[in-house]
């Protein structure tokens, strides 16, 4: 039999513990010494990634910066470039700032639902709002007031106010439409007339009960709901397979411009079965022919980085209308998907691209634009993720109508995020199950940088980046035009930006 021996040292310290359970509790241990975190840092350790030129002008965080108190959300914010300003949203509530990225000034800030980018007549990326009520409004990149309601019901379509009938829906679209400029000045009325029963069809997959067109039967202009706009026209969809373009100009208000038809043999499509409505991708600009001397490629006006920010003039309603596109994507059951481009100010066709795989039809009045599509200026490239098929994104040249390369299924890990003069960020999924930055040349998908020392936000149409390095955000780019060399104190690269508290531009949804 196997005895238990206690070493004797062992036993006398049991008794002691059972005499300090009676006696009372025994002495705590004294406490670790604390330690405080790390500072964060507010020096750039990193190197500038591709795409980035410029200096350090300041840090974000830290009690040494002198920046707004929605930076130290504890929950985070989020970043998003728009115009050359970066967009600053509370992750922890309803709050937004308008950091301008050369001086570090708050444009704008305040408290209310951001609802996604929206266009102006020109193209210019705009913020989509909405104050605690629910109540609707535009601000432009600057945080200047561009739109807000007349009436109610009244809704924000590129740079135009629509005015749809009491209780409209896509499936009762019929009724009086009226057309209001940004002041709520207006524009153009008219009746979008239901169809008479004898000549309507029971395809419930055709809204406008007639297959095409309401008032084209009767000898009458076609019309239809404002889907998009662009300068002076405004398109119609009459809930079948076409496009009609209208005038908004003040003299020629209602005058009909062009129409585009699915059903016309140039397009290519099958026109056995059913030809669905065709979705507005966006209109978008085209490299500058003479700004390289041989009509391919060049420097762009804008470095807009998704399919909703062409920001030129030349993007249709004005002089040089014709270095724009406007992109249609037409759906075809159990078919892929159609491309075509077409001159915005004669509808006239450019080019016809078949996508590569089937791509599901969009709703018959849908407004215009396509989430998660980015546009790099400077080249042309568009990059539109694919519904089906052996690529998931596709890079499509819009000055030749051609496909440049594609993110296979091997290439799934990558997302691209947006694009820059050239270049395309994404993120990579690496096999530690962590997200890379990567970025590509726009137009050969070749890598030009990873294992960045320093990951991309974002980046303003001039140039200004916000990078991420060590805890830190720096805003990394071209001193402000207006600093001077004799006076150090006019530039903000000595680090913390001034007073966020100047003078923000007074707009609906303004906060404390």
């Amino acid at each position: 039999m196997r005895s238990s021996r206690v070493p004797q040292a062992l036993t006398c310290g049991l008794a002691a513990l059972l005499v300090a359970g009676c006696t009372g509790d025994p002495e705590p241990p004294a406490p670790p010494p604390e330690t405080e975190p790390a500072p964060v840092p507010t020096a750039f350790g990193g190197e500038a990634p591709p795409g980035v030129e410029g200096e350090v002008l300041r840090y974000l965080h830290g009690d040494s910066a002198d920046t707004h108190d929605i930076l130290d959300d504890p929950l985070g914010v989020r970043i998003s470039p728009v115009g050359d300003a970066f967009l600053v949203s509370s992750g922890g509530e309803d709050r937004h700032l308008l950091h301008d990225a050369a001086t570090g000034d708050t444009l704008w800030e305040g408290e209310a639902r951001f609802r996604g980018f929206d266009a102006g007549l020109d193209g210019a990326r705009v913020l989509s709002m909405a104050d605690a009520d629910g109540a609707p409004f535009v601000l432009d990149s600057r945080g200047e007031p561009v739109w807000e309601p007349e009436e109610e019901g009244d809704a924000y379509l590129d740079g135009l106010a629509v005015r749809r009938p009491g209780g409209w829906s896509a499936e009762e679209p019929h009724g009086e439409f009226t057309l209001l400029d940004a002041d709520g000045g207006e524009l153009w009325s008219y009746d979008f007339a239901e169809p008479e029963e004898a000549g309507g069809s029971e395809d419930p997959d055709d809204p406008s009960g007639d297959g095409d067109d309401a008032d084209s039967d009767a000898g009458e202009p076609a019309l239809g709901v404002p889907v998009a706009a662009r300068g002076d026209l405004v398109l119609l969809a009459s809930g079948g397979p076409s496009l009609h373009a209208r005038s908004v100009a003040d003299d020629t208000a209602g005058d009909e411009l062009w129409t585009v038809d699915g059903e016309d043999g140039e397009l290519g499509l099958d026109t056995s079965g059913l030809v669905l409505p065709p979705q507005v991708l966006g209109f978008y600009p085209l490299p500058s022919a003479e700004e390289d001397g041989e009509g391919e490629g060049g420097d762009a006006t804008d470095g807009g980085t998704d399919g909703d920010d062409a920001t030129d003039e030349d993007a249709g309603g004005g002089d040089g209308a014709d270095d724009a596109v406007m992109l249609l994507r037409w759906a075809q059951p159990e078919a892929p998907s159609t491309l075509s481009a077409h001159d915005p100010v004669t509808g006239d066709l450019l080019w016809t691209l078949e996508e590569p795989g089937t791509n599901p039809s969009a709703g018959a009045f849908d407004p215009a634009g396509t989430v998660g599509n980015l546009y790099d200026t400077a080249t042309g490239t568009l990059l539109l993720p694919q519904a089906s098929g052996e690529a998931t994104t596709v890079a499509v040249d819009l000055t030749e109508g051609e496909v440049l390369w594609g993110l296979e299924q091997e290439d799934g890990s990558i997302s691209p995020a947006f694009a820059f003069d050239g270049l395309v960020y994404g993120d990579s999924r690496g096999n530690t199950g962590t997200d890379e930055q990567l970025v590509l040349d726009a137009v050969t998908m070749d890598v030009v940088g990873d294992d960045l020392s320093a990951y991309v936000e974002g980046i303003t149409e001039g140039g200004y980046a916000m990078l991420v390095h060590d805890r830190q955000r720096f805003v990394y780019g071209p001193p402000p035009e207006d600093a001077s060399e004799d006076d150090p104190s006019a530039t903000p690269t000595d680090g913390p930006e001034g007073e966020p508290g100047a003078d923000p531009s007074e707009s609906p949804g303004d906060g404390g």
